[in-house]
């Protein structure tokens, strides 16, 4: 539940949702918390639905939201114009039957929320980059539902690192504003995604890169072979088609992050590593 400053509780943001019945959750309990009589059946009221305990059994799984109920919900909860869309959206998303459908409503998803919530890392924060465990800590605390047990993250990891590196590495993110305790004392990412801005020319981001490539091929021994993807092409293009091919693997970048963050059961961590370079000098053909 987030706050304002003057410690008021404000409703839940719903582009930072990836499940709507998680959203409606945490919407009825702020309410709930700022009016005591707030109630499932005020709100059924309020959509005009004849059933006090709709809302209830919407958020426990037991029944879904139909396109009637879906517009309803909407009225009822004053969403509106992009929110309303969104909103739509991620209904059928979560309730999506097949792969072809999950795909359809995963890309409308990916373009109302487009860079909402992705946190730019700044000048300050390149100490996230100075060891490569940092970034897989700060995603096994939402694998492992982290809540203190240093020895285990440690050993979660692969390479496996030591305890006391698990600790301050959280405390590093935690420093920076990346990781944080919530009510519960479980420990949680600060923003679902973040990116160096395209800051890609600081020496301290280049070095992380070294190493995850250092990695990749430690990954060759380490790994077993269903457990990775690996692979490499050579392609004779112009200056133009390479231009295209950076285009289409950001945007291939970003859909997968986006994928990642609608992950509801995340339970390891992994590292994507894209890379293209020259093989030969260009010149005249």
């Amino acid at each position: 539940m987030s706050q304002n400053p003057t410690g008021q509780n404000l409703p839940p943001n719903l582009l930072l949702y990836s499940d709507y019945r998680v959203f409606l959750r945490e919407y009825y309990e702020t309410h709930k918390a700022a009016d005591p009589n707030f109630s499932f059946r005020y709100l059924s009221l309020r959509a005009g639905i004849n059933s006090s305990a709709f809302y209830k059994y919407i958020i426990e799984g037991k029944r879904n939201l139909t396109k009637a109920t879906l517009l309803k919900t909407c009225l009822a909860l004053k969403l509106k114009d992009k929110d309303a869309e969104y909103f739509e959206n991620l209904v059928f998303f979560n309730q999506a039957k097949t792969i072809k459908e999950k795909n359809l409503y995963f890309d409308r998803l990916t373009k109302l929320r487009g860079n909402y919530d992705m946190r730019k890392v700044h000048a300050d924060q390149y100490a996230y980059y100075g060891d490569w465990h940092h970034s897989a800590v700060r995603e096994l605390i939402e694998c492992l539902r982290f809540k203190g047990d240093y020895e285990s993250l440690a050993k979660r990891l692969t390479p496996a690192i030591s305890a006391k590196q698990a600790e301050e590495s959280l405390a590093l993110l935690a420093r920076l504003g990346m990781a944080k305790k919530d009510a519960q004392g479980r420990w949680r990412q600060s923003d679902p995604v973040i990116t160096t801005g395209g800051q890609v020319d600081a020496k301290v981001v280049i070095e992380f890169q070294k190493k995850m490539l250092r990695l990749a091929l430690d990954a060759y021994d380490r790994t077993q072979a269903s457990e990775r993807l690996m692979s490499s092409t050579t392609f004779g293009i112009s200056e133009e088609t390479l231009d295209l091919f950076k285009k289409k693997i950001r945007d291939l970048k970003a859909e997968l992050m986006e994928l990642a963050r609608l992950d509801q059961k995340p339970n390891r961590a992994y590292q994507l590593n894209l890379n293209m370079f020259p093989l030969s000098k260009g010149g005249e053909a």
